[in-house]
């Protein structure tokens, strides 16, 4: 009676994933060290993200013409200035052109702001993750009065339909100023940054584009 040879399924499984992580090791190497110098972007965002426990900060592009483009992965926390500003750099370092303007998307990190800043200058348009905002805000807030902040936090960014940043920015004050009553944590949390929640509108961009670039959720679909 012959005997057949067994199967070697967790052999062959465990040279799959080897393979697997050599190959996206050397993609992200690539990724790495690629030069920037024929990108032209329109937008530059930048978010930390959490990957087996780490945080990692990622950049990505956005040409003028709506391609996404990944530029680079870093571990460390945004909330490390170091962190932040040598990404920025070594993005400037590969070639990246930023003198003709480009908008800078983030999170809250205050850590990115300061990169921004001390990078690419002082006058870099920056515009506030609505997302997190508005997590940040709710965060401060008991689970009964959540609804309603979120609908009038809401309600105020989508002023952008009309460009009416002084609209927008009026209903984000007196939100702030009714929260500072009763909930002075998430008043002041709202207060952080707020005007830069309405980059967007004060630079008059509509449409469908604002959903893009009102915040950073693009970088969890780079492709």
């Amino acid at each position: 009676m012959s005997r057949s040879t067994p199967r070697r399924e967790g052999s062959q499984s465990h040279r799959s994933l080897s393979t697997f992580i050599e190959r996206t090791h050397q993609a992200l190497g690539e990724l790495m060290v690629r030069r920037l110098d024929d990108i032209r972007l329109a937008v530059l965002m930048l978010d930390g993200i959490e990957l087996k426990g780490r945080t990692c900060v990622v950049a990505l592009g956005i040409t003028s013409q709506g391609v996404k483009i990944p530029l680079g992965l870093w571990e460390g926390s945004t909330e490390n200035s170091t962190v932040a500003t040598a990404l920025l750099s070594d993005l400037i370092e590969r070639g990246l052109d930023t003198t003709q303007g480009v908008l800078c998307v983030i999170d809250g990190s205050k850590a990115l702001r300061k990169a921004i800043r001390d990078v690419l200058g002082e006058h870099a348009p920056v515009q506030r993750c609505i997302r997190h905002k508005e997590r940040n805000v709710l965060g401060h807030l008991p689970q009964r009065d959540r609804a309603l902040v979120r609908r009038r936090l809401r309600a105020a960014w989508a002023a952008w339909a009309d460009t009416d940043y002084d609209r927008a920015l009026g209903r984000l004050e007196q939100l702030a100023a009714e929260l500072a009553h009763t909930h002075p944590g998430a008043a002041s949390s709202l207060c952080e940054e707020m005007a830069e929640t309405l980059t967007l509108s004060r630079l008059r961009i509509t449409g469908s584009l604002t959903r893009t670039l009102a915040s950073t959720n693009p970088i969890e679909s780079m492709t």
